[in-house]
């Protein structure tokens, strides 16, 4: 990890809270200019998720046959090549692969990186939206008979997380869909600014930082007039 860490922490510009717009000044960019290949690929795969969206709104929300994604050449060959069967798959069926692959991903990326947040976190995420996925296939009749199926294999090793089932049912009991997401996301960050010290200046620290930036840059390009159908498509995983 970057000699540069506490200096980095220091310059990258605060967080707003949920909703409010984001600075202008571009902090992904700052983090970027450490060239560090852990945190380089981070920001690479943190992109990737956006990525994701838009294939789900354009290829298969609004019908564009043109549409060609924009991956970073430092994603492994195989999950390039794994995103790319989006035009041989089902929808669900290929946004259920290409985010276990994400996942996985980060995974991995918290061994290389040093960062025991980021590990904690992905399985944090990945078993909510899991969790989310099964309550609304549930709701619409169309859960498969075998659940297992869908469960990532390290859910079955995690015992009872209280937090996400409190969370589930509020948003299950919202009648605004928007409204639950904003309410999931800012457990979201609840979530990261409770797992590390403020001023710690530990790769964690900043793991957290660019995991809740993402967070914010996505309400900031969020279109309302996709973002219900947007949401029930990327949260479907």
């Amino acid at each position: 990890m970057s000699d540069n860490l506490f200096y980095l922490l220091t310059l990258l510009p605060s967080l707003p809270n949920l909703g409010e717009p984001l600075v202008p000044e571009d902090a992904m960019a700052k983090i970027r200019e450490e060239s560090d290949e852990g945190l380089l690929l981070l920001a690479d795969l943190l992109d990737c998720e956006n990525e994701i969206e838009k294939c789900a709104l354009n290829y298969y929300v609004q019908g564009s046959r043109d549409y060609f994604p924009n991956l970073s050449e430092r994603l492994p060959e195989s999950f390039q090549e794994l995103f790319a069967t989006y035009h041989q798959r089902e929808e669900a069926d290929w946004l259920t692969a290409v985010y276990a692959a994400w996942f996985e991903l980060l995974l991995e990326l918290g061994n290389v990186t040093g960062s025991g947040l980021l590990k904690e976190w992905a399985k944090w995420e990945y078993a909510l939206r899991t969790s989310l996925r099964i309550e609304r296939l549930r709701a619409a009749g169309r859960l498969p008979a075998d659940v297992d199926a869908i469960i990532p294999e390290f859910m079955k090793e995690l015992s009872d997380l209280p937090d996400q089932h409190q969370l589930i049912e509020a948003a299950r009991a919202s009648s605004e869909p928007m409204k639950a997401e904003k309410m999931l996301d800012q457990a979201r960050i609840d979530y990261l600014r409770r797992a590390v010290a403020q001023f710690s200046f530990s790769v964690d620290e900043l793991v957290a930082y660019m995991l809740e930036l993402r967070i914010h840059q996505r309400y900031a390009r969020l279109r309302p007039e996709v973002g219900r159908k947007l949401l029930e498509e990327v949260t479907s995983l």
